[in-house]
């Protein structure tokens, strides 16, 4: 029996003979000894020696495992995928506010209503949101109560709210760095998956290796 703790054991264990017909073993060797494995081999089995460390049940409980925290990683880029598409305002979303009964009604109000037009200047909540049923309440509350207009109004007009910028500015503001946040998960989420569908290659190689050793 060999054991292979390092990699620069690797070719002095296999022989540069091995590696054009094994190339893909010898790298899934590599590999699980950079994750701090450890390979056992033991005698000759026609080109290649046998796997007897990791074993077969061994190799198919980490499957088993990676196999899992790649289902949870899947999850959560799916569900992260989703937050930045509800984030993003696309076309098809344009063109959803302006069909939108709710946006030609503010239309009208802001020809018809100088009051209303005067306070939606002075606040400039984000009518372009109505398509989020969040913001769709706050823009309704808007345009239909004259009560919820004189708070903004005069929350806007005070010492801390001259010093603050535009609602639909502000809101903004919030949606770009819900984004940057949401992105950089994402590119964590990839990198993490990449990892463990490179993880799987080589555990499931080894696991080949490790069949068709006790055959």
């Amino acid at each position: 029996m060999k054991v292979i703790t390092d990699v620069s054991d690797v070719d002095k264990f296999l022989p540069a003979r091995w590696a054009d017909s094994f190339s893909s073993r010898k790298e899934a060797i590599k590999q699980y000894l950079k994750g701090g494995g450890v390979i056992k081999i033991g005698e000759m089995r026609g080109e290649w020696p046998r796997l007897l460390y990791p074993t077969r049940e061994k190799l198919e409980s980490e499957i088993k495992s990676v196999e899992k925290e790649l289902e949870s990683v899947d999850r959560q880029l799916s569900q992260a995928r989703k937050r930045l598409s509800l984030l993003k305002n696309t076309p098809d979303k344009k063109i959803k506010v302006v069909l939108d009964p709710l946006f030609w009604r503010h239309k009208v109000k802001l020809l018809t209503d100088k009051e209303y037009k005067a306070d939606y200047e002075l606040i400039r909540p984000p009518v372009h949101l109505i398509h989020r049923p969040d913001w769709r309440k706050k823009i309704e509350l808007f345009l239909n109560s004259g009560e919820y207009r004189t708070r903004l109004r005069e929350a806007r007009l005070s010492k801390i709210g001259k010093n603050r910028d535009l609602l639909e500015n502000e809101v903004e503001a919030r949606i770009e760095f819900s984004k940057s946040v949401v992105k950089s998960l994402l590119d964590k989420l990839e990198r993490k998956k990449e990892e463990l569908e490179g993880k799987l290659r080589v555990l499931k190689t080894l696991l080949n290796w490790a069949r068709s050793s006790q055959s």
